[in-house]
Parts: structure tokens; C-alpha cells; sequence
């Protein structure tokens, strides 16, 4: 027994003293990378290949950063994968799946966390009921990969829309250790959202497209029925900007709540003006619903924010009042407040022909992304399921269904234990569960009239980070004591050998 333990320690004291030596040298490292970055890209950038060039400079960034500090790096990806996604895109070569920058950052942060934990200079938290269900989810929705459309690509839109979102919460979990990290990772999701909220308004107003969806044939800009705006940048749709304003907003508020300064609380009141000023751009009935659904989850619970919501709805309903004549003659209101179909009148026949072909295979369901087709053999007119529950449902039937709502309604749960202080060495504030479960029913309110597309990805990986941030993460007993913001920080030899 000892002649195996002993080789296994001297390894893992000579791995340890290599990840603390380079933890030591870091700042030179950094140093050199960016030089070879600047070589990389003053010669790439006059040679035939310079799109591999910009793919290659801009990923080294996400490596470097995510090596020095792995949670960062997920923040870093989280906000700016809507931005740049698109251009740091390394091509592998027909029949090989493209190294995008998602399935890098996630790779390289999930394989770094697991050999640290190898060699036990990480601890990984105890599996519970949340990641049980994840596990499943992934089995569920893979099964349907198989009668999928798409061969290949059906398994890499599976990996991308559902494993991803559930590795970053998987990682962010394991990486949050203090409050400090918690704001970081708030922070993050209510920047995506003030920088989205802030493009639908200069696109709203300007007419101007900016990263632009790769797409074949002309761009439609407007509806049709009312000649309203459809946002073309960034999430490529009116739905992607909803979602990710409405994750936002929640967050703003909680930040306006706890910053005492005066020069924080007006910065924050504009941000929202512009969050709210990019919510009403989108002319999404069912963001808007979701958004007053959140402001009032939160006022329940959370007696702060409540003072606040009853002076913003008395401003609301005042200046309603006041012009009302212009309101009520408007295309907005005619077309999406007062319209004859409501949100969920108009899709109702998609939502019947769904459960019909469900039912068909109502385990294993009838195969991933097949509902179109399956719409169209069966002669149905409406041919788009719009509900992202019942696209589950139809794609991956029980098996993918049950885990996909399981997972939900667990987090909700999880904020009730929060909320009554059950949770030993929890890192978020009492006040801070309302709003997640604010954020919570927004999300779940959004995925009941639209699909969740794998453009839409951040967005799911968002809600998820902030899911593992502020109900999964632990304060470690080594953060407690040294107060230390870096959870994967290499300890010291004698620490480690003490642990093995």
C-alpha cells in the first residue's frame, strides 16, 4: 500500500510546485503571451489568412485569462461571447465540429477545474439534487439526438444549448467562494443586458445594423402588420433582447437598493432608464408580462424594493393618465397591448399540434428539432411550436421534459431554503433571493412563448451562472479564514502535503 501511495504523492507534490511556480511567474508570462499576440497578429494581419489570425490572437486572450484566473474567464466569455463569438471561430476542417470561443472557454475552465481537483489543489462541492437532475436533463435531451435533422450538427446544437449552459453553472459553482464573486458574476449578466438594452435603442432609432446575424437572403426589419421594429443585431431577434434585459433588470435594482453612495445610485437609475428604454423597443408582449411578473415576485418579498415598486407604478400609472389620448391612438398599444390575439391566443393552435405529435412517442419523443417536419407531414398549418417547454417536450419527451421543468422548479425551491436561513455558509444575502426568484420567473414566464435557439445560449448560460452563484456556491473553510478571491490559487506545498 505505501509503495503505491508514495510514487502517487511525489507526483502530486511535483504537479502542485509546478502550478505554484507558475502562479509565481504569472505577470511575466502574461508579458510574453502578449507580445507574441502582437507579433501574431502585425504578421497575420497582412497575410491571406487573416481571419484565422484575428480567431487565434483573440482566443489566446480567453486562455491566458482563464488560466490566471478560471472564473474570470467566464466572465469574460459570458460577456462578450454575443459580441464576438462569431469572428473568434477556429475552423477544424470539414466533418470536424469548428472550435468556437464557447466551447474552448468551457473546455479548457472544465479541464483545468478537474485536474486541479486531481491533484488536490481543488475541492470540488458534494453532488446534490440540482446536478443529479443536470446529469439527467443531459441524458434526456441527447437520447433525441438520434432521430434528430441534422446528424452531427443536432448532437453539437444539443451540446451547445443544453450541456453548456449546465457546465457553466457546474463551474461557476465550484469557483465562487465569497460575496466579493457573487457581485462579480450579478455584475457580468447586468452588463450583457445594459449593453443590449442600449443597442436595441440606437437600432430602434437609427435603422443601423450592427453584428448582424450570418444569414441567407435579405433581412426582414420590420412586421409587416404594424411596421414596428425587429431587432436584427447582436441576440438577432426581439426575443433574445427581452430575455437578456429582463435577467438585467432585477439586478440593477438589487445594486440600486444596496449602494449607499449617491453618484452609484444616479449611474444605476440611468442605467435602468436605458434598461427599461431597450425592454419597450423590443414590442415582446411576453417580456413585458414577464417584467411586471418580476417587479411583483420581488415587492412580496422583498420590503426595500417594495417602497420603490409602489412610487415607479404610481409614476406609471399617472403619467398613463396624463397621456392617455397618445397612448391609446399609438401603434404599440393598438398592435401589442390592445391586439385581439393576446400572447397566447396566437400560438394556441402550434401548442395543440405539439402535444398531438407528442403523443405519438410520449416517453423518448419523436426525435430533436423534429417538430417542423413533423408539423408539416401531418398537414398542420401553424408549423412553429413556440414554447420552449413543449419544443422539449416533442424533441425528447418525458425523459428530457420532466428533468428540464425538475431543474426549475429545484432552484426554486433552493431560494425557499435560502430565504429561511437554512443553507449552512451561504453566500447570498436574504435580500438577494427574491430577486433571483424574480429573475427565476422571468425566465420560466419567456420560455413559454418562444424556443430557445442555440444563438440564444448566453442567455440560458447566464441564468444558469447566477443559479450557481447564488444558490450553489459555498463560502470554503479556507476563504472564510484567509478571505481569499481566488478559489483555484495554488496552496503551498506543505498545505498540500498535510491534505495528502
Amino acid at each position: 500500500m505505501n509503495s503505491i501511495s508514495a510514487p502517487t504523492s511525489r507526483i502530486q507534490n511535483i504537479a502542485s510546485n509546478v502550478l505554484a511556480y507558475f502562479y509565481k511567474i504569472r505577470e511575466s508570462i502574461i508579458v510574453l503571451i502578449a507580445v507574441a499576440l502582437g507579433i501574431l497578429l502585425a504578421v497575420g494581419l497582412y497575410s491571406p489568412n487573416r481571419e484565422l489570425t484575428v480567431a487565434l490572437a483573440g482566443t489566446g486572450i480567453y486562455v491566458v485569462t482563464i488560466i490566471i484566473d478560471p472564473l474570470k474567464g467566464i466572465l469574460l466569455w459570458l460577456a462578450t461571447q454575443p459580441l464576438l463569438e462569431r469572428y473568434l471561430n477556429i475552423s477544424l476542417g470539414q466533418g470536424i465540429p469548428d472550435l468556437s470561443l464557447t466551447r474552448l472557454a468551457m473546455g479548457l475552465v472544465s479541464v483545468l477545474l478537474l485536474a486541479r481537483t486531481a491533484i488536490r489543489q481543488h475541492e470540488l462541492r458534494p453532488i446534490n439534487k440540482f446536478d443529479v437532475v443536470a446529469l439527467l436533463l443531459m441524458v434526456g435531451m441527447m437520447q433525441s439526438a438520434p432521430g434528430g435533422k441534422r446528424g452531427i450538427a443536432t448532437i453539437q446544437n444539443i451540446f451547445d444549448g443544453y450541456w453548456i449552459p449546465l457546465l457553466t453553472y457546474f463551474t461557476v459553482r465550484n469557483l465562487v467562494t465569497n460575496r466579493r464573486s457573487v457581485n462579480l458574476v450579478l455584475g457580468t449578466v447586468a452588463l450583457v443586458g445594459l449593453y443590449s438594452a442600449a443597442y436595441a435603442l440606437y437600432e430602434s432609432t437609427t435603422g443601423y445594423i450592427l453584428l448582424a446575424p450570418i444569414r441567407e437572403g435579405e433581412l426582414v426589419t420590420v412586421y409587416r402588420d404594424s411596421g414596428l421594429r425587429i431587432l436584427r443585431g447582436i441576440w438577432g431577434s426581439n426575443v433574445g433582447f427581452g430575455r437578456t434585459i429582463n435577467l438585467a433588470i432585477p439586478i440593477l435594482f438589487y445594486f440600486y437598493l444596496k449602494k449607499p453612495s449617491l453618484t452609484w445610485k444616479f449611474f444605476l437609475i440611468v442605467c435602468l432608464a436605458i434598461a427599461f428604454g431597450g425592454l419597450f423597443v423590443t414590442y415582446k408582449r411576453t417580456a413585458w408580462v414577464a417584467m411586471v411578473v418580476v417587479m411583483f415576485v420581488m415587492q412580496l418579498f422583498y420590503s426595500q424594493f417594495r417602497r420603490l415598486f409602489i412610487v415607479l407604478l404610481a409614476v406609471v400609472v399617472i403619467a398613463s393618465v396624463l397621456n392617455w389620448d397618445s397612448i391609446s391612438s399609438s401603434t404599440v398599444y393598438t398592435d401589442r397591448v390592445n391586439s385581439q390575439n393576446s400572447t397566447s391566443e396566437d400560438r394556441t393552435e402550434g401548442w395543440n399540434n405539439a402535444i398531438e405529435l407528442w403523443k405519438v412517442n410520449p416517453l423518448w419523443g419523436r426525435g430533436f428539432g423534429q417538430y417542423t417536419k413533423l408539423s408539416g407531414l401531418a398537414g398542420f398549418r401553424d408549423r412553429a411550436v413556440e414554447s420552449e417547454y413543449l419544443n422539449v417536450l416533442v424533441s425528447a419527451g418525458l425523459v428530457g421534459f420532466v428533468p428540464y421543468v425538475a431543474l426549475l422548479l429545484l432552484a426554486a425551491y433552493e431560494g425557499v431554503r435560502h430565504y429561511r436561513g437554512k443553507v449552512p455558509h451561504s453566500l447570498a444575502e436574504r435580500e438577494l433571493i427574491p430577486v433571483y426568484w424574480g429573475m427565476l420567473v422571468g425566465y420560466a414566464v419567456g420560455l413559454s412563448t418562444s424556443i430557445v435557439t442555440v444563438s440564444d445560449m448566453a442567455i440560458v448560460a447566464m441564468f444558469f451562472a447566477v443559479t450557481g452563484a447564488v444558490l450553489y456556491a459555498r463560502s470554503s473553510p479556507s476563504t472564510r479564514l484567509a478571505g481569499d478571491d481566488s478559489p483555484l490559487r495554488p496552496q503551498q506545498k506543505f498545505e498540500v502535503t498535510n491534505m495528502i
